[in-house]
């Protein structure tokens, strides 16, 4: 006479075309991206999925009605080649407090190919969850799917993808620059400071005809900030320029400062 051991795990795997960092910033990250919406369980419709990466984090669903469920801890993640989280939902389909009672998920990721990348998940210690965990096991049998992350990376291959070392190798190319925010004060009526705001233009155009601030982009909407410029020079240089502006030393605007960083050689198209 034999005894069968019950099948307490379940898995899926796929390979899926991208590389693997991006494969795992992806499934993780950007989970809101692949998740079937329909699987949660919010009382509300699902707005945005939240992937907290760090150990300790969760698995966060927001509601289009404000609530917020964490089902799920972040037990290990170790991109781009292990993730592990928690299944802390119960056998009736509500928010499971007791982690003893909890089973887990874990996906792995392994690079076929600069361009592939082999995707494994198992949902394992399904027993866990206690008396109707078998029911448990078949609905995430039937449930979990690649599919969906798969569609995912091919539906942003419009955007190249940026691997960690072309990252570190670029930022070490990037140089400091200076952010003006143009703010309008109560005292830009028109068409009576028309001229002022000409005379700003034509100041606008020639420093960016000097190389001063070659990026200069007006905002056309109302109700929030005049425009945006990116200096060549520190700030206090900065400072000191844009105290000569005709609209600023006007009255009708004001400014922000904000030290950044850019990219040389970026330009508008």
């Amino acid at each position: 006479m034999t005894t069968s051991t019950p099948v307490t795990s379940t898995s899926v795997d796929a390979t899926v075309d991208a590389p693997i960092e991006r494969a795992f910033e992806v499934f993780t990250i950007g989970i809101g991206s692949w998740w079937d919406a329909d699987h949660h369980i919010l009382r509300a419709p699902l707005e945005r999925m939240e992937f907290q990466p760090w150990v300790g984090g969760h698995i966060i669903d927001h509601g289009t009605d404000g609530t917020t469920c964490a089902w799920s801890r972040i037990l290990a993640f170790e991109p781009p080649h292990r993730v592990v989280f928690s299944w802390d939902i119960t056998t009736t389909w509500q928010l499971e407090t007791d982690p003893d009672k909890t089973s887990e998920v874990e996906i792995t990721f392994d690079a076929v190919a600069a361009d592939r990348t082999r995707v494994q998940l198992t949902h394992r210690n399904l027993d866990r969850h206690g008396d109707g965990w078998e029911g448990m096991r078949d609905a995430v049998s039937s449930g979990w799917s690649l599919y969906g992350l798969a569609g995912a990376l091919a539906a942003d291959h419009a955007v190249p993808w940026i691997g960690d070392e072309q990252m570190r190798a670029r930022l070490t190319q990037s140089a400091g620059y200076t952010m003006v925010v143009l703010l309008p004060t109560e005292r830009l009526v028109r068409p009576q400071v028309d001229p002022i705001i000409w005379a700003h233009g034509r100041r606008n155009m020639g420093l960016m005809a000097a190389g001063i601030a070659p990026v200069i982009t007006p905002v056309t909407s109302p109700g929030g900030p005049s425009g945006y410029a990116v200096f060549t020079t520190d700030v206090d240089e900065t400072r000191q320029i844009m105290d000569r502006d005709p609209g600023v030393a006007a009255g009708i605007f004001t400014y922000e400062i904000h030290p950044v960083r850019g990219f040389p050689g970026s330009a508008l198209p």
